[in-house]
């Protein structure tokens, strides 16, 4: 399994060192109450935060299994779906950290971006640009660049000009907006902002590192070949095997070639 870790841009102000004091120096914000009565808790979560999204974690279904997937898509499970369980379990780990919502909160927000995030797809499949099917075209970024995109801060290999990267940018960025939507119902804007930031990051630096480095875009180049094979090998509890005969290729609408 791949590693990945939580990223924001070194532009952020998520965390911003502060000067060191002791609990009973007057807080830095200018409040005039002592540190330990001021600013000192929320600082100390800070750091917990920060240590924590430093730490590399191995994708999994921790978070969102394959088999509760597949309760909410049914059959057949493509490799786009591959794709969509490693990214809503990395929300689901960024969650989890911030620990800023329930269980079952947090459940709900991942089916609600599961939802958003299958409407996003089927969008592409209609749009005239194509980008999925004619991933390596080239494309114009100017939509990017109009709606105020730095285009610069990306990884480099996410910078050409292509359709392919078109779409993880678009993807990206609505995925962590409509994170933020479903946050800013729960819990302050500023903490929903700070998640949500951490959210495109995180999947726009595993793009680069995973998505390019390791697979070749695999799951967006052949984005609506079958993956039930991968779901089993990725899941923390196997699937019935076809093969074996534990479930039959029509119940998973795949074929014979398609199981490896």
């Amino acid at each position: 399994m791949e590693k990945y870790k939580m990223e924001r841009n070194e532009k952020s102000n998520i965390i911003k060192p502060r000067p060191k004091l002791g609990r009973n120096d007057l807080c830095y914000c200018g409040s005039g109450k002592k540190y330990k009565n001021c600013c000192m808790k929320k600082d100390q979560e800070k750091e917990r935060i920060e240590n924590l999204l430093s730490q590399y974690e191995t994708v999994s279904d921790k978070y969102f299994t394959a088999k509760e997937y597949i309760k909410l898509s049914g059959y057949p499970i493509t490799k786009f779906d591959f794709f969509l369980l490693e990214i809503l379990n990395m929300t689901g780990s960024i969650l989890y950290k911030y620990n800023k919502t329930s269980n079952d909160k947090t459940e709900e927000i991942i089916k609600n971006l599961y939802k958003y995030s299958k409407d996003f797809y089927k969008e592409c499949l209609n749009c005239k640009n194509n980008c999925i099917d004619n991933s390596l075209k080239n494309a114009d970024f100017k939509s990017l660049t109009d709606d105020g995109f730095d285009i610069n801060e990306l990884p480099e290999n996410l910078q050409e000009p292509t359709r392919m990267n078109l779409f993880y940018i678009e993807f990206a960025n609505g995925l962590a907006t409509a994170l933020m939507d479903q946050l800013s119902k729960e819990i302050e804007n500023e903490t929903a902002n700070e998640i949500s930031e951490t959210l495109y990051w995180t999947i726009i630096d595993y793009v680069s590192d995973n998505c390019y480095d390791h697979c070749n875009n695999e799951c967006l180049l052949e984005h609506d070949k079958n993956a039930y094979c991968k779901f089993c090998t990725f899941g923390s509890k196997k699937l019935p095997c076809p093969k074996e005969g534990n479930i039959s290729y029509e119940t998973i609408k795949a074929s014979y070639e398609d199981i490896e």
